[in-house]
Order: structure tokens, then C-alpha cells, then sequence
């Protein structure tokens, strides 16, 4: 064999060497690709990071989705006590892996996911409520039945009790509020929600306290 014969016979192997490299490293790139596009399935006890906390009860979590605490209603950016339940929550969460635990539907109508959320074993939402920094908020289709409910509507009695952060602070009071019997939020009387108002089909209360103790949270417009 010539020497030009053993130079392109040498050629042809380093080619199809580096050929084989090359398919070698796009299958693994599609491999890769392709387990990120799909990802594991969640389920209820994955663990997230919390990398940014968004306001009282919202948080993004590595990844990009966001979390919205279920049954929880925090004072918005215009509100007394809105930096406080802000910085509460951040100083519990902001960095640290949380595990969710979903209670009804996943994600809300903007795609945010829906849980409890706990911290080691602190539940993040019942935190919340104990220190006065938010509200029991409910829907019809919340879980109202589960322990964490019940142990987040007993953090709120006792934030009514201690006269803890909203809870304690001055309120032009009414001589009494109404709540739907099909509601859980209460009003004022004069609240354009309660202009149907009628003693067959609305309850009322003495106090805000009143309301507040059976779970009720206040309106958004007449914000009782």
C-alpha cells in the first residue's frame, strides 16, 4: 500500500470519526430537548424554589410559574399594611423550597397555580392569617372541609382576638354589615353589591368581628 493510499485511508476514518461524534452529540441534544419540553408530571408534593415574591400572597417560583396562596386575600398596593404582608411573606419564602399541597383546581382563570404552600412544616397561608396580614378568602369551590382551612379560619379568630395587623386597625365602623346567604364576602349597607338586600335572603351582623369569625371576607368595593 502506497503512501497516498494509507493518508486517504487514514482521511476516511478521521471523518467518519468525527461524523459519528457529531450524531452522537445531536441525539443527545434532541434527548435533552425533548425530556425539557416535556418535563415530569407535577404532582401534589413537588417542591418548589421561590425566587421572587410578587406581594402578600404571590410569589414566581423557579421555573416562571406563579403561585397564588389559596384562601388567602392580602391588603392590595393601595391599601394600609400592603409593604408589611409584603416583606412578611418574603422573609418566610424568598429563597427557600416550598411544598405545595393543591386543593380543588390547580391554576387559577390567569394560570397561576392554586395551593397551600408550606415552608418546612409552617403553612405559609395560616402564617399569614395569625399575624393579621390578610383575610380568609373563599370560593364556592374551595375546600373548605380540609384541616387546612380549619386551621387557617382559627389563625384568623385569633388574629381578631389580639387585635393583630388588620384586625386592629381603625375602621369607620357601621351599625351593621350584610353578607348573601349565598356569599362569602360581607358589605357595608350602603354597598351597591347589597342593594338587593332583604332579611329573607341576607345575613347579618353586629360587627365586621362577626362576619370575619365565620370566614367571611370583605368586599372589595365597600371594603367593610
Amino acid at each position: 500500500m502506497t503512501l497516498r493510499r494509507l493518508s486517504r485511508s487514514g482521511s476516511m476514518r478521521r471523518l467518519t470519526a468525527r461524523a459519528g461524534i457529531v450524531l452522537i452529540v445531536l441525539i443527545l441534544l434532541v434527548a435533552f430537548r425533548m425530556v425539557q419540553e416535556i418535563g415530569p408530571e407535577r404532582t401534589p408534593s413537588d417542591r418548589f424554589t421561590v425566587v421572587r415574591v410578587l406581594d402578600g400572597d404571590t410569589v414566581e417560583l423557579l421555573g416562571g410559574d406563579k403561585l397564588r396562596l389559596l384562601g388567602v386575600d392580602t391588603p392590595e398596593r393601595d391599601e394600609q399594611l400592603y409593604d408589611r404582608a409584603t416583606d412578611f411573606l418574603e422573609r418566610l419564602v424568598l429563597g427557600k423550597q416550598v411544598r405545595l399541597e393543591y386543593g380543588g383546581a390547580r391554576r387559577d382563570r390567569y394560570g397561576r397555580l392554586l395551593a397551600f404552600a408550606y415552608v418546612d412544616t409552617i403553612l405559609v397561608n395560616r402564617a399569614i392569617l395569625e399575624n393579621g396580614l390578610g383575610y380568609l378568602y373563599v370560593f364556592d369551590d374551595s375546600p373548605i372541609d380540609s384541616p387546612e382551612f380549619a386551621s387557617m379560619l382559627a389563625a384568623q379568630r385569633s388574629a381578631i382576638d389580639r387585635g393583630l395587623g388588620l384586625m386592629g386597625l381603625d375602621r369607620e365602623p357601621e351599625p351593621y354589615y350584610v353578607a348573601s346567604q349565598s356569599s362569602f364576602r360581607f358589605h357595608r349597607p350602603g354597598c351597591r353589591s347589597a342593594d338587593n338586600y332583604s332579611p329573607e335572603r341576607w345575613r347579618r351582623f353586629g360587627s365586621r368581628e362577626e362576619a370575619l369569625r365565620e370566614g367571611l371576607s370583605p368586599c372589595r368595593s365597600c371594603r367593610p
